[in-house]
């Protein structure tokens, strides 16, 4: 374990402002690499490096230059998993500072310890999402040694076969280039990891702003129950809309695992430009072309298609013509959802045909209206 210069001043510092004493921080060679005395930083010391090369567990100073470069005091070995890493030492009347030192020593040692544990997470955390990328966000293939290897060591049983489900916030926008957004978002993800933890075989990954559920097969109902119990949990605990996209089932075990990610990805695109909570990629429909058009194609169909509406009448009319086709185009109970009297539907149905000259209840105009409504919503 290599101890950086900013990590040793960042320790001594610490240590100093509790303990008001003078103290040294140094390499293995015995080089103080951090100090309360900034001029002494680069110079060598002949006590510490005495004890770190004749592996002792102290060495007192009890006078200036009895050792070159150093001052009274005392000097400790720190030891982190049973191999020395360096030394700290405490200037001063070796009997005076010396009560202090195994304070010191064991203060210091705890907190490279933590350093060093959190690094090899770290690194560990890296090499697993590595793994997760090649295996999801690429097409790569499974069955190789190597990434076979790779899988033996996170765990992870290729032949188990799995759904995939992607969430991402409504309002990721809103949250991920502000240091709180991403602290919330970090929560959230800790949160889903945890739910998706408590299913057997089930694995989680992540990317900046899409959460990934790998989840044991499961029907179409029993994964929109688990979306289901995720939204509510997100929603309980932080106040945040998730969307989601599933994979597809008619696919199921005829796809990589990047090609199945790849169409739950999409679906959650589309409820991204609509007004969708969730989407299963058979589900889909003209959900899917959404994101294929551009966004000055889509303003330009809207346009088109709504005349010369106002922006409010846009939306008061999609509300309205999306509540008539979702009730299968009966006036009383779009009336009833929307706590209209019928003459009000009806009238309101008849100024969109005044106003666009397309009737909203002819079949040839229901797609043109809805995918209008689609873009629009959308954008």
């Amino acid at each position: 374990m290599k101890i950086s210069a900013t990590l040793a001043q960042n320790i001594i510092d610490g240590l100093a402002s509790v303990l008001q004493q003078q103290l040294n921080f140094f390499d293995e060679n015995g080089t103080i690499i951090a100090s309360t005395s900034p001029g002494r930083i680069g110079n060598y010391h002949g006590g510490a490096a005495k004890l770190l090369r004749e592996g002792l567990s102290q060495l007192f100073v009890h006078e200036d230059g009895e050792y070159e470069g150093a001052l009274r005091g005392c000097n400790y070995s720190l030891d982190i998993d049973g191999k020395t890493v360096g030394a700290i030492g405490i200037t001063g009347d070796s009997e005076e500072v010396d009560r202090y030192g195994k304070i010191i020593k064991r203060m210091t040692e705890i907190q490279l310890a933590e350093n060093d544990a959190q690094e090899k997470k770290k690194i560990a955390d890296r090499i697993r999402d590595r793994f997760f990328d090649d295996w999801i966000l690429t097409e790569i293939n499974v069955s190789e040694p190597d990434f076979v290897r790779r899988a033996g060591i996170q765990r992870v049983d290729l032949h188990v076969h799995r759904r995939v489900v992607v969430f991402q916030l409504r309002k990721l926008h809103i949250y991920r280039d502000t240091p709180d957004g991403q602290q919330l978002i970090d929560a959230i993800n800790r949160r889903l990891r945890q739910l998706t933890g408590d299913i057997p075989d089930a694995v989680f990954s992540k990317t900046p702003s899409q959460m990934i559920c790998l989840l044991p097969f499961m029907e179409d109902e029993r994964l929109r129950a688990f979306i289901r119990a995720a939204f509510s949990a997100v929603e309980a605990e932080f106040g945040e809309e998730l969307i989601a996209g599933a994979d597809s089932l008619k696919d199921f075990g005829r796809v990589s695992m990047h090609q199945a990610y790849e169409k739950a990805s999409r679906a959650l695109s589309s409820c991204e430009q609509t007004l969708q909570r969730v989407l299963f990629y058979d589900e889909a429909t003209y959900e899917l072309l959404i994101g294929e058009i551009s966004g000055q194609s889509r303003e330009d169909f809207v346009r088109r298609v709504f005349n010369a509406c106002s922006p409010e009448e846009i939306e008061d009319f999609s509300t309205l013509i999306l509540a008539l086709y979702k009730n299968d185009g009966s006036i009383q109970q779009t009336a009833a959802q929307l706590y209209l009297h019928k003459n009000t539907v009806l009238y309101k149905l008849n100024r969109i045909t005044e106003i666009t000259g397309l009737n909203p209840r002819h079949w040839l105009n229901i797609p043109l209206f809805y995918l209008a409504i689609l873009f629009h919503s959308g954008k």
